[in-house]
């Protein structure tokens, strides 16, 4: 809560504990006040109930402030935030206290909330499902911020735990939270932080918001079967080196889902051409809209044998704004891919214009995009004695081969000409040989342990080597050319393939989709 906020609710306070009579019972008025609050039933000053103004509304800067009688009667205000507990809806308990079970700090909370899509559809009374908490062997977990849709399910976890150090990045040890019944989909987490507690502890308390995208129908059957959801919590330690993850189940977390929390999304189908202006990506199409009440999607398509993905955290990153000038940030779940059928990929956005009658349109806005093909477009033959240098056109690039040699370790090894002394890599391609060894029906044959020995092997030489990945050609230790490592069998001669890979593409066009008939 901001600080002026939190000044009207003082005064409000003040001011009601003069004129209110006190009430019989204050364990009964504690019970009853979360529900009379999100009624709207209770009313600053004692007047009559007026039109509902919901929480944290931008529309008008004097918060409602609950009905408190006067007097000692003030003790109240304590019973409510303890009392109440966990049982009080989320609502309520953003005014008066943080996340049930862990004091989370109201201004921080409000902001993530902001982020996301949350305090928009409480602004709007759409309140999330009730939380739930779980205390286990010195850990506390809070689900909060539940909400269900029509192909989406979106919820915040909070944990505080002494097993193991929640501020280290690189700890073995994580907590994973996903749902069971019919409601599991494909999701990840969409944003993570640390902060400290609110009680003056200084324990820290790792945020994740969860984002589980759910198949058609699947909402459907979870209401026909029941409404309640569970979420199993494991806690899962990587062991050797990071090569075995060892999964152990914390329990299960039961969440009470009512019907009525469900809203219906608002679906368009525009098949609209979006140009790209590519040579090879010449335009994608936006075959879908969804606007949920917290988060609006796009289903873009591109052509065959072409993957295509955009920046998620720079200034080119691509986003979606109202003809009201509100802009929505893209959020996509883990790595931000997610893939359908052929050619098809999700664009998730933040926020929503669910809640927003007057808006007519949205413009998406593309700043870049990187592209590549899954199979190589050029193939040329490469003797191991061969005479060097020797040119190659690929695509609008001119690749120079100043040698070609075949290391011990098992590797073809090619030498890049650089177009400067300060070029650290080539972008955009990649380097393959026709011939290379199926590896996965190899250590199908072989079984696990050759694999993670052949994977380990690679990561040695990779140090050795001084690169980040084979098959692309970079410079990381100052030589006078790029270095390309090809795993491959010892020939006299290969069959060299080369790809589209990765590649960069400034795009900078707005697109505008009308949401009107």
């Amino acid at each position: 809560m901001s600080r002026e906020c939190d000044t009207d609710l003082k005064a409000g306070l003040a001011q009601a504990l003069a004129t209110i009579s006190v009430p019989q019972s204050l364990f009964q008025f504690a019970e009853e006040l979360p529900g009379k609050f999100d009624r709207g039933e209770l009313e600053l000053d004692g007047n009559p109930k007026i039109e509902s103004q919901p929480i944290g509304s931008r529309r008008s800067k004097r918060q409602k402030i609950p009905v408190i009688f006067k007097g000692t009667a003030a003790a109240v205000i304590l019973v409510v935030t303890f009392f109440a507990g966990v049982t009080m809806s989320p609502a309520f308990a953003s005014l008066v206290r943080g996340v049930p079970g862990i004091d989370i700090a109201i201004d921080w909370l409000k902001h993530i909330r902001e982020q996301d899509g949350v305090q928009t559809a409480m602004n709007h009374d759409y309140i999330p499902i009730d939380p739930v908490t779980m205390k286990r062997d010195g850990t506390i977990i809070t689900i909060s911020d539940i909400y269900l849709t029509e192909e989406e399910l979106l919820f915040k976890s909070f944990i505080q735990t002494d097993s193991f150090d929640l501020t280290d990045e690189s700890s073995p040890v994580s907590i994973w939270i996903s749902p069971l019944n019919t409601l599991a989909g494909q999701g990840s987490t969409t944003s993570s932080s640390v902060i400290t507690a609110a009680d003056g502890s200084g324990k820290p308390v790792l945020h994740e918001t969860y984002k589980y995208q759910l198949s058609d129908g699947v909402v459907k059957q979870f209401l026909v079967q029941g409404t309640e959801l569970e979420l199993e919590v494991t806690k899962r330690t990587f062991i050797d080196e990071g090569r075995r993850l060892d999964i152990q189940q914390m329990g299960i977390m039961k969440v009470s889902i009512q019907p009525d929390k469900l809203l219906h999304n608002k679906v368009l189908e525009p098949k609209q051409s979006l140009p790209i202006g590519d040579s090879d990506l010449k335009e994608l199409s936006l075959e879908k809209l969804t606007i949920q009440p917290m988060t609006m999607n796009l289903i873009l398509k591109g052509p065959e044998g072409w993957y295509y993905e955009f920046p998620r955290d720079d200034e080119t990153a691509p986003y979606l704004k109202d003809d009201q000038g509100r802009e929505y940030r893209y959020d996509p779940s883990g790595s931000g891919l997610l893939y359908y059928e052929g050619g098809q990929l999700q664009l998730p956005f933040s926020s929503s214009v669910y809640f927003e009658p007057n808006v007519r349109s949205l413009t998406l806005h593309i700043g870049s995009l990187r592209v590549g093909e899954f199979e190589p477009s050029e193939k040329l033959d490469l003797p191991l004695n061969g005479e060097n240098p020797r040119t190659i056109h690929f695509k609008n690039k001119e690749i120079v081969i100043e040698g070609a040699d075949y290391l011990p370790e098992g590797y073809l090894h090619l030498k890049i000409k650089k177009d400067s002394p300060e070029q650290k890599r080539l972008e955009g391609v990649s380097f393959g040989i026709a011939q290379e060894e199926n590896l996965t029906e190899k250590f199908d044959n072989e079984g696990t342990e050759a694999y993670d020995a052949y994977r380990k092997k690679q990561r040695e030489d990779m140090k050795s080597f001084h690169v980040n990945g084979f098959g692309i050609a970079e410079d990381n230790r100052k030589s006078e050319h790029l270095n390309v490592y090809i795993p491959a069998p010892k020939l006299d001669q290969y069959t060299l393939t080369l790809s589209r890979t990765g590649d960069s593409i400034t795009v900078n066009r707005d697109y505008t989709v009308s949401l009107k008939p």
